[in-house]
């Protein structure tokens, strides 16, 4: 539960962020503060090896396989194989941002601020993209139906799912587009487990497993 929390604090500044109140401003400066973050300029190109660049169309009924679960927890665990030690670093600014915005020290307005506190994650980010992008290869999972699995993983399990695509935000910081005119991420705030009943017994023996990699899902890994 306790990690289902966390997940929902988060989320809730996101989507404040995608449509609250001076959500130009929030947008802008996460521009700003993302552009100052060197290596990340390298996570466009890094996503443009993903071999499976066909199109991805999900099931109308919305149901996982097993084998979809079966290749996606082998991605989220090469990455965290990779991290190694670094894992433990990552999971524990992921609490403290989320205590951060559990306790409402944070707005949305103050979201840039908070990201510029993490900015020595970037290297490691860009090292857990790599990883991530090699298991996706070995896996055969193309970047859509990668982040649909996710999506309905975590809906399972009954956390919040929130799509913040760094590989966007660096490609329209680098091509000059206007973020404030860009469609936000979608974001989803489930109450409990949702979705198609044969996902939630397909996840439930993960669930553990799920909750311990909510720090990958949250920085779209």
């Amino acid at each position: 539960m306790k990690k289902i929390a966390i997940g929902c604090g988060i989320v809730l500044v996101v989507v404040a962020i995608a449509v609250g109140v001076g959500s130009w401003y929030a947008i802008h400066k996460v521009k700003e503060t993302f552009a100052g973050f060197t290596d990340l300029a390298k996570v466009p190109d890094i996503e443009k090896s993903v071999a499976n660049t066909g199109p991805y169309s999900p099931p109308d009924n919305g149901e996982l396989t097993d084998a979809q679960l079966t290749r996606f927890l082998a991605v989220q665990d090469h990455v965290k194989k990779t991290l190694g030690a670094r894992y433990t670093e990552l999971d524990a600014k992921y609490k403290a941002l989320s205590e951060r915005i559990n306790k409402h020290q944070d707005t949305a307005l103050d979201f840039p601020q908070v990201v510029a506190a993490y900015r020595d994650l970037a290297s490691m980010y860009v090292e857990a993209k790599r990883a991530q992008v090699d298991a996706l290869n070995q896996n055969n999972f193309s970047l859509p139906e990668y982040k649909w699995v996710r999506k309905q993983a975590y809906l399972a399990v009954g956390m919040p799912v929130m799509d913040f695509d760094v590989s966007e935000v660096i490609d329209a910081v680098k091509s000059g587009k206007n973020m404030d005119t860009a469609k936000p991420a979608p974001a989803t705030l489930p109450i409990g487990p949702s979705g198609p009943d044969k996902n939630k017994q397909l996840v439930e023996p993960h669930k553990k497993v799920l909750e311990d990699n909510a720090p990958l899902s949250f920085f779209g890994l």
